[in-house]
């Protein structure tokens, strides 16, 4: 069945088949989809700059950025960003120029001012760039080196030259130009790749080890693209790229805005969604980084990561000490990551549970459906809080409205789930010593069926061919910062293959993943791509 949305392609994760009128791809032959020209990020610039330079003041991270987690598609350089690039190259390359000689790493004394800089832009050119420079574009700034040093000193023609490198295209993009356009599919370069591989599990541009190997011809072929991202993922610098993927896709910055009332809530106070968050993260570094990599641990874990504050907070005794530590909780109630506080406070109200908005969570976050459009002319008021009533009795209406069944019957089951944690995030065993009914009905997917409580709705989401896709898919947007397409098929069948065959371990996904015809290949002419509704009219 295919969302109610004509617009939006059937993709993994939706219930039923493809639509007939959509031809099959043939995954024998390579579908890149489409390459976006992809700008560095605030912290990708910041870890950039870390390292060329080893200034550590993050500047993109004071920007004024209304892009954050935005796609490649709808981002533009505004001219506010364009000033920012440039005060942000401006204070990088005065700091970076207070110690030459450490900048320059050479003998000024004994080889000469000019020998020297010509050798510092031929190192800095290629790791800025990420890439070998042309010779072109190392007589170019050499040139402007020149025109400075005469005018003015060496040190401010060496602080001209990082200015300049900061505010290049080939620097602020991840340009993927092909050499040749001798054919509509290319294969990256071993430079590309290496910067694939590099921003999509460090977060940051190539170490030298990994631009040695890309210039030995060791990304040339799938094997060792698999070899240098299973190094890679193994490496420590992994984790700030794993946490950013699960951070945007539970939404976590949620937290930042998250408020309760205090008559409501007397437990809660303004520390407590910073130790939320540091939950989540310590969750995902003990089962991602030190653990099993396993979705079913993510999604299933009697256990979570607390402090002494946070544990009191959530009414759970035996923890103490500032370190967040592994707890084990009661398996018939907690259920891996979906449980936290992170994700059970924010989907709730100031004063109250939200079964709605939990239910929007999982039906879209797990089993990447779409629910309908509010119907026009119907307006939405969440109904005033009722003592005497439960949460799911007061949201009766939907189950008797008509207008208002065929799209809750698609959530409120669903959210009904978590009605055992309240507005807060706390576990409950009643509700203004009322009992509460957890029990609901999944419809309209592949595992359709009733279920009692989270813990049984969870082992119902693991059971889906669909769910399984849908966090396949979720990693494939994240990694290529875009939209899933129909083109994408047979790259998300290679990640759900890894997937599969290495029993839904996530660290397989990823490996899929830069092994997938969407991360080796790119179309040269982006403006051929089509969807598959189009390709008979593009052939």
């Amino acid at each position: 069945m295919r969302p109610d949305d004509p617009s939006r392609p059937w993709r993994p994760g939706d219930p039923g088949d493809p639509p007939a009128d959509l031809p099959e791809l043939d995954c024998s032959e390579v579908h890149p989809g489409r390459s976006p020209l992809r700008r560095l990020r605030v912290d990708e610039y910041d870890n950039v700059v870390a390292y060329l330079f080893g200034d550590t003041t993050e500047p993109a991270s004071r920007w004024v950025d209304d892009e954050r987690g935005a796609t490649e598609d709808v981002r533009v350089v505004s001219e506010l960003l364009a000033e920012q690039y440039m005060s942000a190259a401006e204070e990088v390359a005065e700091r970076a120029t207070g110690d030459l000689d450490s900048l320059i790493a050479c003998d000024r004394g004994a080889d000469g001012d000019d020998t020297c800089a010509r050798r510092f832009i031929e190192r800095i050119l290629p790791q800025a760039f990420r890439r070998p420079a042309t010779t072109a574009e190392l007589d170019a700034y050499t040139a402007l080196y020149e025109t400075l040093e005469t005018e003015q000193n060496f040190r401010e023609a060496i602080r001209a030259v990082v200015e300049a490198v900061l505010q290049s295209p080939d620097f602020l993009y991840r340009v993927e130009f092909a050499d040749s356009a001798s054919a509509a599919v290319v294969r990256l370069d071993g430079y590309q790749l290496a910067t694939r591989l590099s921003f999509l599990l460090w977060r940051n541009m190539p170490d030298e080890a990994l631009f040695d190997a890309a210039a030995r011809g060791e990304l040339d072929d799938d094997a060792g693209v698999e070899r240098i991202a299973r190094m890679m993922l193994a490496d420590d610098r992994a984790e700030p790229a794993i946490q950013a993927f699960f951070h945007h896709y539970l939404e976590l910055e949620e937290l930042e805005t998250v408020t309760k009332q205090e008559e409501v809530f007397p437990h809660w106070n303004e520390n407590i969604p910073h130790l939320m968050e540091l939950e989540t993260e310590a969750f995902i570094r003990a089962v991602m980084i030190e653990g099993d990599s396993s979705w079913e641990t993510l999604l299933t874990a009697p256990w979570s990561m607390m402090n002494e504050e946070l544990a009191n907070y959530y009414a759970i005794g035996g923890v103490s000490g500032e370190e967040f530590q592994r707890v084990p909780l009661d398996p018939a109630h907690y259920s891996g990551m979906l449980t936290q506080g992170s994700i059970m406070a924010t989907r709730a109200r100031a004063y109250a549970s939200h079964p709605i908005e939990r239910g929007m969570f999982v039906r879209g976050k797990l089993l990447c459906g779409e629910v309908p459009d509010v119907p026009e002319g119907v307006e939405i008021e969440p109904p005033d809080p009722d003592p005497t009533l439960t949460t799911r009795e007061q949201l009766a209406e939907h189950r008797e409205n008509p207008v208002c069944y065929s799209c809750h019957i698609q959530m409120d089951p669903l959210g009904f789930a978590f009605e055992h944690f309240d507005g807060d995030g706390r576990y409950r065993d009643d509700e203004n010593g009322l009992p509460i009914d957890t029990t609901g009905q999944i419809v309209d997917t592949d595992v359709d069926g009733d279920f009692d409580g989270v813990v049984e709705l969870v082992s119902s989401v693991l059971e889906s061919e669909g769910a399984q896709e849908c966090f396949a898919s979720a990693w494939f947007e994240y990694g290529h910062s875009r939209a899933f397409e129909d083109l994408d098929a047979c790259s998300v069948k290679t990640i759900m293959d890894r997937f599969r065959e290495g029993d839904f371990n996530v660290r397989e996904l990823i490996v899929g993943l830069t092994l997938s015809d969407a991360f080796l290949n790119r179309v040269v002419d982006q403006d051929t791509v089509t969807d598959l509704s189009g390709m008979e009219d593009s052939e």
